[in-house]
Formats: C-alpha cells, sequence, structure tokens
C-alpha cells in the first residue's frame, strides 16, 4: 500500500494525500488507513522518532465533543496529542462509538447505569455485549502502515491493547499514564475499569 514517499519522515499510506492540521499542542500530519472492514485515521507528529508514542483511540462524542465529566476519552485523546507533538508518535483513531457497539447500544447502557445505579461493564452485560469487545486488530495495522520499527511505548491502561502490540511481535519500552483533569465522576469511571475490565492502576 505504501509508494516508500515520505510525509515529514512518515511514509505516505495511500493514494489519499496526508494533510497538516495545527492543534493547540502543534502541528500533526493525518492520513486515512483503510481496510476492508473499517478506515482510520493515522495521526502522526511532523517528526518521526526511532521509538514512538502510540495510543489507540476510538471515537467518543460525549468524552471528546461533549466534554463530559464522567468520561477520560476526550482529555486522554488530548494529552496524547500533546504527547506525540512533544515526543513524535502515532495516533491511530477508529469510529468505535461505545467500544464498537454502538451509539445506540451506548445510550442503552447509559440510561442502564442511570436507572439502576451499575457500571458501565455491568450495563454492557445486561444488554447481551461484551463489556470490551475491541481487538484492536486494526489499530495495529494502521500502525504497521507508518511504523516499521518494533519498539514502542505506549500510553493506555488497557491490557487488550497492551496484548494486541505484543501479539504483533511490538515490543513495548515504557507504559505512560498522562496526567489529565480529573472530576469526581471521572474517577469513579476509571476506578470501575480497574475492577470491572483489568485496566492497569496509575
Amino acid at each position: 500500500m505504501s509508494d516508500n514517499t515520505k510525509t515529514e519522515g512518515w511514509p505516505q499510506i495511500s493514494s489519499r494525500p496526508a494533510v497538516t492540521i495545527p492543534t493547540a499542542h502543534g502541528a500533526v500530519k493525518i492520513q486515512l488507513a483503510e481496510f476492508p472492514d473499517e478506515s482510520l485515521l493515522v495521526v502522526t507528529s511532523l517528526h518521526a522518532p526511532e521509538i514512538p508514542v502510540v495510543r489507540f483511540q476510538s471515537s467518543c462524542v460525549f468524552g471528546e465533543g461533549l466534554s463530559a465529566l464522567d468520561c477520560d476519552c476526550g482529555v486522554q485523546l488530548d494529552a496524547a496529542v500533546k504527547a506525540i507533538c512533544e515526543s513524535g508518535g502515532v495516533i491511530t483513531y477508529a469510529w468505535e462509538e461505545g467500544r464498537g457497539v454502538g451509539i445506540a447500544k451506548k445510550l442503552d447502557a447509559i440510561a442502564l447505569q442511570e436507572t439502576k445505579g451499575i457500571n458501565t461493564a455491568e450495563a454492557f452485560r445486561e444488554l447481551g455485549c461484551d463489556p470490551e469487545p475491541r481487538d484492536f486488530v486494526n489499530h495495529v495495522k494502521a500502525l504497521q502502515l507508518v511504523f516499521s520499527g518494533e519498539k514502542v511505548v505506549i500510553g493506555s491502561r488497557n491490557p487488550r491493547k497492551i496484548a494486541a502490540l505484543e501479539s504483533a511481535g511490538f515490543k513495548i519500552v515504557e507504559r505512560v499514564d498522562w496526567e489529565t483533569p480529573m472530576t469526581e465522576e471521572r474517577e469513579a469511571y476509571l476506578d470501575s475499569k480497574i475492577s470491572a475490565l483489568g485496566h492497569i492502576e496509575k
């Protein structure tokens, strides 16, 4: 798929042009990784380091678009953009609303949380959904389109993201936790991920 041309140190991954987007933390390059089942944005720093910071991000309209106080998706994405602008790296971004189950099921899950006082994982199970249905395979494939090395730094506490990278042969040399704004609601949500999904504690 790559034609070996360079985009500020990163390869061009398709016939579609790369675009430059200015952010609060600096400019980033954005390309589209197109697979048979879905397309992902590949967001890179302007320079390509030997060991990139990597973040797998799934869409979240409430956390990213509405700045919801009980979700960390938006603040984590902002922190990831800041990290790749400073240190160099890659963010792969997929339209996986509600961890891939879709916006309708996500709304159903939130409604169950509100009426029954249960956490997200419990609400997903009541709806017959896996609490973490994503496998992150396409995120890894998208990363491999721009990065041919083996060593990465990952910004995540999700063990499935770590496992997806390691299964593909990547060596994680460091796992980073970014300082992000906390609210009481967000703290409770992150705590529930530790107990329900096995997320790594800070």
